[in-house]
């Protein structure tokens, strides 16, 4: 689901598309350095870490609810395509393909945005979700494994409860790559799916090509630290701390909605 382009969207995109949360895959040219936030640089996978991040679904008696999206949201889960009030998003199709499978989708207008296998594994306890971001200029495709938290109610599919992610998967590298490009006051963000232009410290901008209404407002905090603050309709949806040390940017994204956090690191290109 189309968001805002941002170095944040490496680690979200691999939650996303299934949690129906806000990411958006990043990939674009800058300028070589090697030093300071400008440049290109990849989200290394292995090192997301995930803190107050757990998905929580309810698929029974037809419906499929969202419980940890925010806000949470149900639709019937028949195979056809639901009208919802979403950021970005118009329609959400959710299909029970046996006992331990599920299938969604989501589109805006006619473009098709995503969609996602969920497949329970064995015992009830595991579950990876394989997913296709297809709104940017190249598709992404990736996986996430998630392990169970809290079982769902009995009666309900085996995709029901309280999921905490244990690992991502592989990516397409369009879903890794950002780039940064610094001239003064004025700092650019270039993407798969967009971009953005904005004065660092000053009013915050809309991000080129997003769908959902946000905005972003981004500032210098020390010598090679920045933020990046995202807002929806006045109200702060994420706040992203990097540090740059050589050839490695250190990211934490706080979402101080419900107190999630992801950690991560990228390596200069």
């Amino acid at each position: 689901m189309k968001t805002m382009m941002t170095a944040f969207a490496a680690m979200t995109l691999a939650v996303g598309v299934t949690a129906c949360s806000e990411a958006a895959d990043t990939e674009a040219e800058a300028p070589a350095t090697t030093t300071g936030l400008a440049g290109t640089w990849k989200a290394n996978i292995d090192s997301a870490e995930f803190e107050n991040s757990n998905n929580n679904y309810l698929i029974a008696d037809g419906q499929y609810t969202c419980n940890s999206c925010l806000p949470p949201f149900s639709i019937a889960a028949d195979g056809e395509w639901q009208t919802v009030d979403r950021p970005g998003v118009d329609a959400i199709k959710v299909t029970v393909v046996d006992d331990m499978t599920i299938e969604s989708a989501s589109r805006l207008g006619e473009k098709e945005l995503g969609k996602s296998v969920w497949t329970v594994g064995e015992g009830g306890d595991t579950m990876t979700i394989n997913w296709t971001n297809m709104d940017g200029d190249e598709m992404v495709e990736g996986s996430t494994n998630y392990s169970l938290a809290a079982a769902g109610p009995d009666g309900a599919h085996a995709a029901s409860g309280e999921w905490a992610v244990s690992d991502l998967g592989e990516m397409s590298d369009a879903g890794l790559l950002f780039s940064y490009a610094i001239d003064g006051d004025t700092i650019t963000s270039t993407g798969n799916s967009g971009g953005y232009t904005a004065v660092l410290g000053g009013e915050a901008v809309v991000p080129e090509g997003d769908e959902t209404g946000g905005m972003i407002a981004v500032e210098k905090t020390g010598d090679n630290t920045y933020r990046e603050t995202y807002t929806r309709d006045g109200e702060v949806i994420n706040v992203l701390d990097m540090t740059v040390d050589g050839a490695t940017l250190s990211a934490v994204g706080t979402d101080p909605r419900d107190g999630s956090v992801i950690r991560w690191t990228a390596t200069r290109q």
